[in-house]
């Protein structure tokens, strides 16, 4: 079993388009899905015209059709983000999900010029149970290029994907299904459904050991 594990509803079809249509038994592990218990709008979800507790239950539908397109869904973990009082990750929540996985991907928490720290708190909760974890770019805040620079990830080399123009058309398909947020994310980071920009996944393995 392949373990991925997106920090918000969005973050796994955005960055590892290339693991959720591949082969293989691949269960999402989405950590931040659960809304305010009260009737407040924060400001991001201002643009909506709902509260912020609907909206999340709009999001968690627009990610389960992103999800379909791919033959997968999503293993909800229940937490609040931090606009909602939350952004804390008890490592324990996703011991059951990470134990057994031959492979998990979690988020680098990097960026070309900034990136959510929710990323960096969930990317630290699944390496103090899985040192082995495949790290993904976080897209869209390293604008989907190839071309990053990080600090040197000790153990581990990186690896480009490049999707087919079939499955860039099928991603853009699947980022398009996030149609309450497509907006402001474009507004910050340009282009994400755009099947031209769409051509790249980067990821960091651990090196392998040969014996």
């Amino acid at each position: 079993m392949i373990a991925v594990v997106s920090t918000h509803f969005d973050d796994a079809v955005f960055s590892c388009w290339s693991v959720l249509a591949g082969g293989g038994d691949v269960t999402v592990v989405t950590v931040f899905t659960a809304g305010p218990d009260d009737d407040r709008t924060t400001e991001w979800d201002a643009d909506t015209g709902v509260t912020s507790a609907a909206r999340m239950l709009q999001r968690a539908a627009e990610n389960e059709a992103a999800l379909a397109l791919a033959g997968r869904t999503a293993a909800n973990l229940g937490l609040r983000e931090s606009q909602y009082d939350g952004g804390a990750v008890d490592p324990e929540l996703l011991r059951p999900y990470l134990h057994d996985a031959e492979t998990v991907y979690v988020p680098s928490g990097t960026g070309a010029e900034i990136v959510n720290p929710e990323h960096v708190v969930v990317r630290d909760a699944c390496l103090a149970l899985r040192s082995d974890a495949v790290l993904y770019a976080d897209n869209p805040y390293w604008h989907f290029s190839p071309a990053l620079s990080l600090p040197v990830v000790i153990g581990r080399e990186r690896s480009i994907v490049e999707l087919s123009a079939d499955e860039r058309e099928r991603k853009a398909a699947a980022i398009r299904c996030y149609a309450g947020e497509l907006a402001k994310l474009e507004e910050a980071y340009g282009p994400c459904a755009d099947p031209s920009v769409l051509r790249y996944e980067v990821y960091w393995r651990p090196n392998r050991i040969e014996g």
